[in-house]
């Protein structure tokens, strides 16, 4: 698979996006987070001595955000790979678009392959386990189409979250019921690891 042999010879990787990728609710030994980019990192470097990784990822950022503030800085850095996850906090907004945010991703993405990176991105969680988001349903699953359809024809990475049936099980999420906890990050990090190859 072309988008393996890519991410096997990867020497950079930078991490985009909001509180999911920033590891919330994953605490880290020393202090702050871990999350599921840093654990990916982790497994990424045990293959590739000497990776450069950072994660610009910020909690609470919305898609225009990320879009705007952290796709230029990883345009200047120029990494090899480059993940994003973005938009969930906008789907939470009422009165948001999936279409209109599909675009705007598809832009970011368009910028990043335009700087020679490889991208790897994300489909929302499936949130039907958790009473007060289950109703987001139908504007999840909309938005993810559009994320595989952007991954199919700009020959992305895609992790389908949606389709991680252990994300359905509470035990993976912190109490908020909005970020995974320690295990639920250690799971994504073993799933994009597979998904990489």
């Amino acid at each position: 698979m072309e988008g393996r042999a890519a991410i096997e010879n990867t020497s950079s990787f930078l991490a985009l996006g909001d509180s999911f990728t920033e590891g919330l609710n994953d605490r880290a030994p020393g202090g702050g987070f871990r999350g599921w980019a840093d654990r990916y990192a982790d497994l990424l470097a045990a293959g590739q001595p000497g990776l450069r990784y950072a994660n610009l990822a910020i909690r609470g950022k919305l898609l225009a955000e990320v879009v705007d503030e952290q796709v230029p800085r990883a345009v200047e850095l120029r990494p090899d790979l480059v993940s994003i996850a973005a938009g969930g906090n906008d789907i939470l907004r009422p009165g948001s678009d999936p279409d209109v945010l599909a675009r705007r991703f598809d832009e970011g993405v368009a910028s990043l392959q335009a700087a020679g990176c490889r991208v790897l991105l994300f489909t929302g969680f499936d949130p039907s386990a958790f009473p007060v988001i289950r109703m987001l349903r139908g504007k999840v699953a909309v938005y993810n189409m559009h994320l595989r359809t952007i991954a199919a024809a700009r020959d992305c990475v895609l992790v389908d979250l949606w389709s991680m049936r252990v994300l359905v099980d509470r035990r993976m999420w912190s109490a908020d019921r909005l970020h995974l906890n320690a295990e639920g990050h250690r799971r994504v990090a073993l799933f994009v690891a597979e998904t990489t190859g």
